[in-house]
């Protein structure tokens, strides 16, 4: 446990709130303006990595391009004891994947309006040239306001940004939300982001992330090749009584050929007028589902959808955890994916 400093540049630190890989958030307020922040800083280990100190200064740039309702905002940047800090807007919520963990699932209309709440946050940053990368229940906080909003840009890269810093050949993301071409080490663009809201989307209504389920192997290599390979669950086949546009559209989103999913602003309306008939809510409800036998979604089960050329003769051969921000919401990992 780190030792908790009493001020980080102008900020006077409250208490600690979480800790990961790439270091420290705590809750401070702002001594000028008595405002209360999240003060994300770079961990004391990492203080001399130029590497560590680019990767976390990016999530400040890719939050300074843009302002938005639907995002969570940055107020400054500094730097604390030679390390890097930023000072963010403070939430007062609770994210949907803690949610889900201490409720269960949500009301099928209700997980449309927050997916719609996050693709009008997410258009924005496409806006921006910001693709986020590591879209997932996680990261979108639900406030005591009732707005939902994207967090945790640690991952996000410009499009026309050089990332050098970034190996070729490895993904970064959490593997349960991955896009196939992100898996594949490619460059990506705001369709990644489609498709990891369309596995949250999944998530908020079963449960459970599409490609991870009782009785598979939950291996991070195993749930990467299902996204690669596996037929896509549909939840109107998971779920008895399902919505079947609802279902459908989160199918689409999850296509492995970015072409046939959705745009953001398609999403917006689609979801928004689909919340609407199902009296979507926010903050949401939670209910009990009622599971069917769903069709198979074993990694050697035929793809319904054409398979990514890219994905022929590649195999998935090392697991290696990545410096990405994992603060209090799990663990972000790379998979390097090598021509066998």
């Amino acid at each position: 446990m780190p030792d908790v400093p009493e001020v980080i540049g102008h900020f006077d630190v409250v208490r600690l709130l979480g800790k990961g890989a790439m270091g420290e958030v705590y809750e401070g307020v702002d001594k000028d303006l008595g405002r209360r922040v999240a003060l994300k800083i770079l961990g004391a280990r990492h203080r001399e990595s130029r590497e560590f100190k680019e990767r976390f200064l990016r999530e400040g740039r890719a939050l300074a391009a843009m302002n938005h309702p639907n995002i969570v905002q940055i107020y400054a940047i500094g730097e604390h004891e030679r390390r890097p800090f930023l000072a963010m807007e403070f939430l007062d919520g609770e994210d949907l994947g803690q949610a889900i963990k201490k409720r269960g699932p949500l009301h099928p209309g209700d997980a449309a309006e927050a997916i719609r709440q996050a693709a009008i946050g997410l258009a924005q940053a496409q806006r921006a040239d910001v693709v986020h990368r590591d879209v997932k229940p996680s990261n979108l906080v639900v406030t005591s306001a009732g707005v939902v909003k994207v967090t945790d840009f640690g991952l996000a890269k410009a499009l026309q940004e050089d990332l050098s810093i970034t190996a070729t050949g490895v993904f970064v993301g959490t593997p349960d939300y991955l896009a196939p071409e992100q898996a594949m080490g490619e460059e990506v663009d705001a369709r990644a982001d489609v498709y990891a809201l369309g596995c949250s989307l999944f998530h908020m209504c079963s449960g459970h992330p599409p490609f991870r389920k009782g009785g598979q192997d939950d291996h991070y290599t195993a749930v990467v090749r299902r996204h690669l390979k596996a037929e896509r669950p549909q939840l109107k086949l998971e779920i008895q009584g399902f919505d079947e546009e609802l279902s459908d559209l989160c199918r689409r989103m999850m296509s492995r050929r970015p072409d046939i999913r959705p745009t953001f602003d398609e999403l917006v309306e689609k979801l928004g007028v689909i919340s609407r008939r199902l009296g979507g809510q926010i903050p949401p409800r939670h209910q009990d589902v009622e599971l069917v036998e769903s069709q198979s979604t074993d990694i050697d089960s035929p793809a319904v959808e054409e398979e990514l050329p890219s994905t022929r003769g590649w195999s998935t051969t090392m697991v290696a955890v990545v410096a990405g921000v994992a603060i209090g919401v799990g663990i972000t990992v790379g998979v390097l994916l090598m021509a066998s």
